[in-house]
Formats: C-alpha cells, sequence, structure tokens
C-alpha cells in the first residue's frame, strides 16, 4: 500500500467510522491542530497586533485553484465525496491536496445536523428533559459531527498550508454570548445539549481543545479573484481590522453572524477594494455560506456577493485564477 493510499485511508476510517472517536484519538489529533494553529505565523497569515496569528489567510498572489465549501453541518460523508471528488485533470482533490495544487477552504460551522433533523432534535430535547446527557439521539447526532470535526482537523495537520478551516457562528463549543460569539438555539438548545455531551463523555480536556480549535481559526480568505468568509460582511474592512479581527468580538460577529439583508451596501465591494488595492472590483467577487439558499447560489450586493450553502445539496465552488467565476458553471455537486 502506496504512502498517498495509506494517507487517505487514515481519513476515510475517521469519516467513515460508526462510532464516536474514541478518547485517546480525539485528543491527539484536537490537540496538534491547536498547536499547529496558534504557531501559524507565514508569509500568507500574518499575525495580529498581540503577536498571535491573524484572522487574514493572504493567497492574493497566489495562481493555485480554490475549492470553497460551504457549511458542512455534521456531514462526514459531505468531505468524503469531496475528497473523492475528480477534478478536470483527472486527479480527485485529496490527490490535488497531496501534489499541492488546490487550497482547499471550509466557511466553518462543522457541527450541528441542519437537514432533515426536526425529529432527531426533538428526540434529543426529550433525552434531556429527562437529564440524559449521552443518550442514543444526541450520540447519533454526535458521532456525526464529532467524525467530521477529526477529519477536518486530521486533514488540517496533512496539509497544513492547503487546508484550511474559517470560524462560523457554529464554532462555539462553550455555547457562551460575547466577543462575538451568541449562545446557539435553532431546532432546540443545541449548543448546550453539544457542550454537555462532550463534558459527559469526553470531559473537560477535549472541550478545552475544541473551544482553542475554534478561537485559532482565521476569519476571512483574500484569494487570487475571490474573497471568502463565512457571512456575509456586515460593513466593510480594512486589511488591518481583519488582521486583527481574533482581537475584535464585533469583526467576528460581523464576517459571522450577519443575516440576510442586514449588511451595509456596499460593505462587500469596498472590503474588495480595501484587500486588494484595486481601485475597481475587477473580476473579484465575495463567496460565504452561513444563510441557507434554495438553488446552487444566491446573488446579494449587486452580484459581488454570493451564497453557496444548499444545506439539501453537496456542492463547492472552484475558482480559477485565470478566470472570472461563474456560479453557473464553477459551481458543482460532489454527492455520488
Amino acid at each position: 500500500m502506496g504512502l498517498k493510499t495509506q494517507s487517505f485511508q487514515e481519513i476515510n476510517s475517521i469519516l467513515s467510522q460508526k462510532k464516536l472517536p474514541s478518547y485517546s484519538q480525539f485528543f491527539e489529533i484536537a490537540d496538534e491542530v491547536s498547536d499547529l494553529l496558534m504557531s501559524e505565523r507565514t508569509e500568507y497569515r500574518p499575525e495580529a497586533s498581540n503577536g498571535k496569528p491573524g484572522g487574514l489567510l493572504d493567497f492574493k498572489n497566489d495562481s493555485l485553484p480554490v475549492i470553497v465549501v460551504p457549511d458542512l453541518h455534521a456531514r462526514p460523508y459531505f468531505l468524503l465525496n469531496i475528497l473523492q471528488y475528480k477534478l478536470e485533470d483527472g486527479k480527485t482533490i485529496f490527490e490535488a491536496l497531496e501534489e499541492e495544487e488546490i487550497r482547499l477552504i471550509f466557511v466553518g460551522d462543522i457541527l450541528h445536523t441542519e437537514k432533515n433533523t426536526r425529529e432527531r432534535w426533538a428526540q434529543i430535547e426529550q433525552e434531556f428533559k429527562e437529564d440524559i446527557y449521552s443518550g442514543p439521539a444526541i450520540t447519533a447526532e454526535m458521532q456525526e459531527g464529532l467524525s467530521l470535526l477529526c477529519g477536518l482537523m486530521k486533514l488540517k495537520i496533512m496539509f497544513p498550508q492547503h487546508c484550511h478551516i474559517l470560524k462560523g457562528n457554529h464554532e462555539n463549543i462553550y455555547n457562551v454570548t460575547g466577543d462575538g460569539d451568541y449562545a446557539f438555539v435553532k431546532y432546540a438548545d443545541e449548543g448546550n445539549m453539544c457542550r454537555l455531551f462532550i463534558l459527559e463523555t469526553y470531559g473537560e480536556d477535549i472541550l478545552y481543545l475544541i473551544h482553542y480549535f475554534e478561537k485559532s481559526l482565521p476569519l476571512l480568505v483574500l484569494a487570487n479573484k475571490c474573497l471568502i468568509s463565512h457571512a456575509e460582511p456586515k460593513r466593510a474592512f480594512s486589511r488591518q481590522e481583519i488582521i486583527d479581527a481574533p482581537m475584535d468580538g464585533k469583526v467576528i460577529e460581523a464576517l459571522t453572524w450577519t443575516d440576510n439583508d442586514a449588511a451595509r451596501e456596499g460593505s462587500v465591494a469596498q472590503t474588495i477594494k480595501n484587500l486588494t488595492g484595486q481601485e475597481e472590483c475587477g473580476d473579484y467577487v465575495y463567496l460565504g455560506g452561513h444563510r441557507p439558499v434554495s438553488g446552487n447560489y444566491k446573488l446579494r450586493q449587486n452580484g459581488l456577493y454570493i451564497q453557496i450553502h444548499n444545506p439539501s445539496l453537496q456542492n463547492v465552488a472552484i475558482v480559477k485564477s485565470d478566470k472570472k467565476f461563474n456560479p453557473d458553471n464553477d459551481i458543482v455537486g460532489v454527492a455520488k
């Protein structure tokens, strides 16, 4: 068995397992990725004013294609299908990562299933009413979410310069309100339920490592022909504001929580100009997830901002440096 096959099988085994990650597996992966992220001071990730890795990933002068992945929401099979998807040259995305031929960008929102889950969350809610914090319904939910989380962390460890995960509004394992985060409630009390499950099943150490991982994530990618963040920018931002974003809860909130029609008109265009140094947006677009769309995409801000998160589909966006992104042609489905 070749090294490449071994590498893929390691990721495949994490994403395909039908049981919770073991404590030792989880701790080892979470500890390693947290150390990696906290030391990620590179030419493409400038450090913030406090000396820690900043919120910006800068690949503006990079010619590599960028594959943008919308919200995953506890779908390990989605990530597995992405890695096995064949590009135009016949290589899978995983093989292209190994050859350092692409950048793979995830917009965040790793936990909390979102598709056809009302019944499951109702079952989980009933378990918690009975003070059962690790019952069968929440265990099934967390098995999917934590397998995905471990798989993503491992992918980042394997390909640290070519795989990048942005912070979304669901990256809040402590379920706190403050510093740009809000305790999460949608179908049920999901944020608190996940926190209590991890505490009971794994303990404080794992909970802290997930929190540390989340706090170490960048907020925005500047690539060649596109910008990427979890949500539509609520207002225009300067380069330094993005670099210092992990220090400013208002900036974090404005890049992860923005609702439809809540952003200032022109925030996307001005942010593109500020970060690219161009007087016009040119061929640049701004991609994000967060708010679901009914088709493959939704255009906002005069077509400059493109939402690509449809929880019923398994789509990714492929942005190339030699042409302007066309959502009709460059958003592809990876589902088998």
